[in-house]
């Protein structure tokens, strides 16, 4: 079981993924971008953040060059993180303004997965975001670690890495011309040997396409230990669902996942600006920061440590005095449930969600009702 990433990592985990993209060798981001993106992927059609001439790979690896290294650092607690795992569920579509990001350049780490479902076969779940200026708006680019164990996948790479590269190419146009039907537990052979030829067979013939384009990269998984996941090149536009990423599988269920993934990333966003949140700076102990020093001796090593404040009785946008005001006279206290509120803000002529956390309502020396929970809306 890998280890809870804690506020402490941060610097190094954003100063080895700043090495890896600056990298021009085999196993930089440049040569890893080429060989498994490549210059025109499938998804990225009518992408206006990539005109049709653009080399997608080459300009992604351009852009997290430019903003790891500029990037502010972010933690999330754990109790943070599920908040917005759960007010994202019920976050209505809404128009993202450049105001609302906590950094225009950004790097933010959850101290665990926020969303369940998010990893295809070679990443487990996303724990890690970044962002910052890109064609047409903002660039999100999410991060998974590589599980442990390692999928066959990385292994077999590996060791492709380490052939010359002409006899790999023939293996793998060997494994291509038998046209073998994907791995399933239907179609199992009989002996666990001739599984496992099968499945480093079609390993072999499903990443022909990219070393014929690219050398294979040594590590595979890229050797900073987090894969990454997907670009969303987002517009500030309504947020009815943001474009698809660029990552593995179209499958209905991944489109879901990688929508309620957007959504939470939202979500964070809105909540690290509210008062409902606290946050601390600080640093990496000093160990960590000589080894960030190596990196770069230019990199911050300050991180924004941000979690919940202590449970209010009121909510934010109330005060106690409140509570209870009108022409009604309630004889109980109740417990309101946390939940949007559209706030309108002159400066911005615009509204924004706020987010309302569970609260008591009612007077104070009155009983609670017991064990009921009220959902007021309020515009």
């Amino acid at each position: 079981m890998a280890s809870v990433v804690t506020a402490y990592d941060v610097p190094e985990i954003r100063a080895r993924m700043t090495e890896w993209a600056r990298d021009p060798g085999t196993d930089g981001a440049g040569n890893w971008f080429r060989f498994f993106v490549g210059p025109r992927p499938e998804d990225s059609a009518g992408e206006p953040a990539f005109p049709p001439l653009d080399d997608v790979g080459a300009t992604i690896t351009d852009t997290l060059r430019a903003q790891l290294p500029a990037a502010e650092l972010f933690y999330v607690s754990a109790n943070l993180t599920d908040l917005a795992s759960h007010a994202a569920t019920t976050l209505t579509d809404y128009r993202l303004h450049p105001e609302d990001l906590p950094a225009p350049v950004g790097f933010l780490v959850y101290e665990h997965p926020p969303v369940a479902g998010t990893a295809n076969a070679r990443h487990d779940a996303v724990s890690v975001v970044s962002w910052g200026p890109g064609r047409g708006g903002l660039w999100v680019q999410a991060w998974g670690t590589v599980p442990d164990p390692e999928p066959p996948a990385v292994e077999v790479g590996r060791r492709l890495a380490r052939l010359p590269r002409d006899y790999a190419l023939s293996q793998m146009r060997k494994a291509a011309a038998l046209n073998l039907p994907v791995p399933t537990p239907d179609n199992k052979p009989a002996s666990h040997d001739d599984t496992v030829d099968q499945g480093a067979r079609h390993i072999l013939a499903t990443f022909l396409r990219n070393a014929e384009r690219a050398p294979i990269p040594p590590s595979f998984a890229p050797p900073h230990g987090y894969e990454w996941c997907g670009l969303i090149p987002m517009l500030f536009t309504e947020m009815k669902g943001w474009p698809s990423s660029l990552a593995e599988g179209t499958s209905a269920v991944d489109i879901d996942a990688q929508i309620v993934l957007q959504r939470t990333i939202l979500t964070t966003w809105l909540l690290l600006g509210q008062t409902l949140v606290r946050s601390e700076r600080t640093r990496a102990p000093r160990a960590a920061r000589r080894r960030v020093e190596r990196y770069d001796p230019a990199l911050d090593t300050a991180v924004r440590l941000v979690d919940l404040r202590r449970a209010r009785t009121t909510p934010a946008d109330r005060s106690q005095g409140d509570v209870g005001a009108g022409t009604r006279e309630y004889h109980h206290s109740w417990v309101v449930r946390g939940h949007w509120r559209n706030q309108y803000y002159p400066s911005r002529q615009d509204h924004r969600p706020v987010w309302i956390a569970d609260h008591f309502a009612g007077p104070e020396d009155k009983p609670l009702i017991g064990g009921e929970r009220v959902n007021v809306l309020r515009r």
